[in-house]
């Protein structure tokens, strides 16, 4: 008995692709059966009443795969209205540039400039926020200037030879013309104005660094000083000061001279430690420094500027954090191990009639990493 041909299943192509075949009609080698599906049918993903049924039409593909012409302008629909409001947008982003120089400008004159002085801490802050507008206000406005402004076109050159002919230098001037009529600056004066005015004034940030420096020269001098003078008292952080018996035997405490913004300048802090008075092995003048087994030494590391506030009472060794320094706080704080340079810088001290401790000046050597105007 034969086996009748095998029929095609009635129905669309899409009916029949997803109908299974019975098991005994798998291929298999030797099988010289093929589809019955005819290879035109896939031409088109969809047929034309799938397209129908779900609204789309051929006119529609076709204009969603066509490409977008190039040299398309997006903006020669805007409305005088909107450009405008475009304009002033822009302009006015300019103009915030102009400000940022003249602030940055009357700022680095005006402002209190010493150390130690109230308006001080605001003065590098100041400035970059002005630097900031100024800069941010011309790159802002010439980004919203192409948005909005300019025409959008995508153009594609080919590669050419690298000498160029009359007729291409001449078709060259004329599209950096048409580019120039495009920006809109020959027209739209107020853009253009605002745009000289706040891209011209940029010159003018670094005059004051050029020839104005002034009292900003020689500024070694002040990184040779900290917050420290004759008859300031050591007092904590919270403010209150120290006394003579307020600290035992192998103690320690941070101490910051009694002075505008003591405790908030990062040079002064200082590390009063206390020994028994036969334990300290100091040289030359730096035995008047002490006061009764009583020493200070700026907390600063000499490597780097970590905070060394680490001590150990049985070696008396001062011990940075960061890179590991060692120094002995009995023997004028020399190092005896770690990267360290220099020892830490002895501040002297003395009591005043209250008995509160005081400083009797500032530290005898710059405090912090060695630098090169060092002496």
């Amino acid at each position: 008995m034969t086996t009748p041909p095998h029929q095609p299943e009635p129905g669309s192509i899409r009916d029949r692709l997803s109908s299974p075949r019975p098991t005994d009609q798998a291929s298999g080698p030797g099988d010289s059966r093929t589809s019955d599906v005819p290879e035109s049918s896939f031409q088109n993903g969809d047929s034309a009443g799938d397209l129908a049924a779900h609204g789309r039409g051929h006119k529609q593909i076709h204009a969603a795969m066509a490409p977008e012409p190039v040299g398309l302008d997006r903006h020669a629909m805007l409305s005088d209205r909107d450009a405008k409001a475009a304009e002033r947008k822009v302009a006015s982003l300019f103009l915030l540039a102009l400000l940022g120089v003249i602030g940055f400008v009357v700022t680095f004159f005006a402002v209190e400039q010493e150390f130690g002085k109230p308006w001080n801490t605001w003065f590098t802050p100041l400035l970059g926020t002005f630097m900031a507008l100024a800069l941010g206000g011309i790159g802002a406005g010439a980004v919203l200037w192409a948005k909005l402004l300019m025409v959008d076109e995508e153009a594609v050159q080919d590669r050419h030879d690298f000498g160029s002919s009359a007729e291409e230098r001449a078709a060259t001037s004329k599209a950096l013309k048409q580019g120039l009529a495009d920006t809109g600056l020959p027209r739209r004066k107020l853009l253009r104005n605002s745009l000289l005015l706040g891209a011209g004034s940029l010159a003018l940030l670094p005059l004051p660094f050029v020839g104005f420096l002034g009292r900003f020269q020689n500024k070694e001098r002040e990184l040779a000083t900290t917050g420290w003078e004759k008859g300031a008292r050591l007092i904590r952080q919270n403010g209150t000061p120290v006394k003579l018996g307020d600290i035992q035997v192998g103690g320690v405490e941070s101490v910051f001279p009694d002075v505008e913004e003591g405790t908030l300048r990062a040079d002064s802090p200082a590390l009063l430690i206390r020994m028994r008075p036969e334990e300290l092995q100091l040289a030359g003048d730096k035995q008047e420094w002490a006061y009764q087994g009583h020493v200070v030494y700026s907390s600063i590391c000499t490597h780097l500027g970590c905070p060394v506030k680490l001590y150990e009472q049985q070696t008396h060794n001062l011990f940075c954090p960061c890179h590991q320094s060692t120094f002995k706080a009995d023997q004028g704080a020399k190092v005896i191990f770690g990267p360290a340079a220099r020892p830490l810088p002895q501040l002297a001290i003395s009591v005043d009639d209250e008995g509160y401790f005081i400083a009797e000046g500032d530290f005898s050597e710059p405090v912090g990493p060695s630098y090169w105007e060092r002496g």
